[in-house]
């Protein structure tokens, strides 16, 4: 598909804190795969269609192969998350951002999406274990009664204990 003019831009960085806030783990500021689901959610938002906008935030355990090969790219066409563990939009901090990425209470093009994972979120995949492997996050929209991913992140593991703290923050550049 031929874009017009300049594309949607999306960055996430990810904060690990341990029980006594301190850092633990950032990955720095890196870029994500807005896909084309997320085209077709603001199409229908511009045209009244009753779009929600952002609902939730998932984050899942991916897939353990990727350890040894790395995480493949997303492509635009991806819709969903290999293990999704939704954390849902009244859990987001969503702030607008000026040119200087600092937060105005007035609409912007630019986004920014918060998620504090604190301690047992989320719950290890097996009672058994202590820490809870991410390697993939995504935000989703909704359309009428239908889910539309917005956004793909797949990242080397981060393993979160369950007594820490993760923040997740993404930006988004319309």
């Amino acid at each position: 598909m031929e874009r017009i003019g300049a594309s949607i831009k999306g960055m996430y960085r990810d904060i690990l804190k341990g029980p006594d806030n301190n850092v633990i783990f950032d990955s720095g500021w890196g870029s994500n795969m807005i896909v084309d689901r997320c085209r077709i959610l603001l199409a229908a938002f511009m045209k009244n269609e009753g779009t929600m906008g952002i609902q939730n935030l998932k984050v899942g355990t991916g897939n353990k192969d990727w350890d040894n090969e790395g995480p493949p790219e997303p492509d635009a066409l991806v819709i969903g998350l290999e293990d999704p563990n939704p954390v849902e939009v009244a859990n987001l901090d969503l702030v607008y951002l000026n040119d200087q990425d600092a937060p105005v209470t007035v609409p912007t093009p630019r986004l920014q999406i918060t998620a504090t994972l604190g301690e047992g979120e989320p719950e290890p995949p097996e009672p058994h274990l202590t820490t809870y492997p991410l390697r993939e996050f995504g935000l989703f929209g909704k359309f009428g009664d239908e889910e539309y991913m917005i956004d793909c992140i797949r990242h080397p593991v981060i393993h979160k204990d369950v007594s820490s703290t993760l923040v997740r923050v993404v930006r988004l550049y319309f």
